[in-house]
């Protein structure tokens, strides 16, 4: 056999070093990254191998540590929240917020509905009883209470599972007394403004009839006596008092959304839609216009007010028609079963408009068109955006210059018990 044919011998691993081992040693003390020791060989080689392991259990225990420090318990623990996890009879088993007086040794073991005001209670009770037995998250405000010293939270609660299994709930509380005040401000301030409108536009009427009534008179008694121009100046001032009364009733209607809202009944859009169709008869006739009803919708809503939407939606379809083309106007509605939403859609072939003015359009007084071109007050529009609104609902607007506008409502088919 040759020594060509021979196996090349082993290569022995090099000695571990002393400066391998300090250099180790300082990286772990320093807690800085570092790659474990190569195996070597010698007498400092078993050393070698219980640095590297003292070193893996180092670096386990420091991001164990790090993760108490910045974890999900300091989270939970800093927490501006204030959260409860309880069992199936609502006892406490943890909470991480102490209240005032109490520490949350004194809460555990309790029952949540002990730290209720009594009228708070059965709502409350009704509220878990409801995600127990659905397994979907609910939520409720809880107003002003001694127990907590805030006005106001938001409480959102989530149940626990074990396996397939409901073993209790969570109970996440939210001060949002800001935000309370800040809404009582708006509200305050919206019912100021309504009142205003309304008492504004009541106390403009009389005066305005007057204008209108002595106007008539004046062309009655002296119209032979007056020059044309005499004749053409009380033909102006006529009418700006027409428009006068249009802008004043509109603006009346614009107030009464809210102040003389009534309580929400079962309303079959389909018999409303009819209603407005025969209200309209005559304009659509007028226009030569094509109307056509889809299927619509059994919703809670105020009938009087889902009329005056249709109304105000399907009389816009007709005014801002194109010349010399007759309109043809669609109105249907779908519903979404899951979000137990409906939308309504009022489509036309009319002149349209460009996307960027699609929010201007709902402004009180917006105008995308001179008043001479289209009649109108610029406030049917604001109507209905406020009475979709009080339904807790959204309206928008599609369009294509010259090719029509499609407007979108949607509604929920159920509505809250406040009105």
């Amino acid at each position: 056999m040759s020594t060509e044919d021979e196996a090349p011998a082993a290569v022995p691993a090099p000695e571990t070093t002393v400066a391998e081992l300090l250099e180790l040693v300082g990286k772990m003390a320093a807690h800085q990254p570092h790659a474990p020791l190569r195996g070597g060989s010698g007498p400092l080689a078993p050393l070698a191998v219980a640095l590297n392991d003292l070193a893996t259990r180092l670096a386990a225990s420091h991001e164990k540590k790090m993760e108490g420090m910045f974890g999900l318990q300091t989270l939970i623990e800093q927490s501006p929240n204030i959260m409860f996890a309880c069992d199936l009879e609502a006892r406490i088993r943890f909470i991480n917020y102490t209240l005032p007086m109490h520490t949350p040794e004194m809460a555990m073991g309790t029952i949540l509905y002990s730290w209720f005001d009594p009228y708070m209670v059965e709502p409350v009770r009704d509220v878990i009883q409801k995600v127990l037995t659905t397994g979907e998250r609910q939520a409720f405000e809880i107003p002003p209470s001694l127990h907590t010293g805030a006005e106001w939270y938001m409480a959102r609660v989530a149940p626990i599972r074990s396996g397939q299994e409901i073993s209790g709930f969570t109970v996440i509380l939210t001060d949002i007394t800001e935000l309370k005040r800040s809404q009582f401000a708006l509200e305050r301030s919206n019912r100021e403004l309504e009142s205003f409108a309304y008492v504004a536009s009541h106390d403009l009427q009389e005066p305005l009839r007057k204008i209108q009534t002595f106007g008539e008179r004046l062309v009655k008694t002296s119209a032979a006596t007056l020059s044309a121009e005499g004749r053409d100046y009380v033909e102006r001032m006529q009418g700006a008092a027409t428009r006068m009364r249009r802008l004043i009733d509109d603006l009346l209607s614009f107030s009464r959304v809210s102040s003389n809202a009534r309580p929400y009944t079962q309303v079959n859009l389909a018999v409303v839609a009819r209603e407005v169709l025969t209200d309209l008869e005559t304009v659509i006739e007028r226009a030569g216009a094509t109307v056509t009803l889809g299927e619509l919708p059994v919703l809670e809503a105020d009938a009087t007010q889902m009329r005056q939407l249709l109304q105000n939606l399907v009389g816009n379809a007709l005014k801002f028609r194109r010349e010399g083309v007759p309109p043809v106007i669609s109105v249907r509605g779908t519903v979404e079963p899951r979000s137990q939403q409906c939308e309504l859609v009022v489509a036309d072939n009319g002149i349209g408009f460009e996307e960027k003015f699609a929010g201007r359009i709902f402004d009180v007084f917006q105008r995308l068109h001179g008043r001479g071109q289209y009649e109108g007050t610029g406030i049917g529009l604001a109507i209905c955006r406020k009475i979709v609104e009080r339904h807790r609902g959204r309206i928008q607007a599609r369009s294509t210059p010259g090719e029509g506008s499609t407007f979108l409502v949607s509604l929920p088919l159920k509505q809250l018990q406040r009105q």
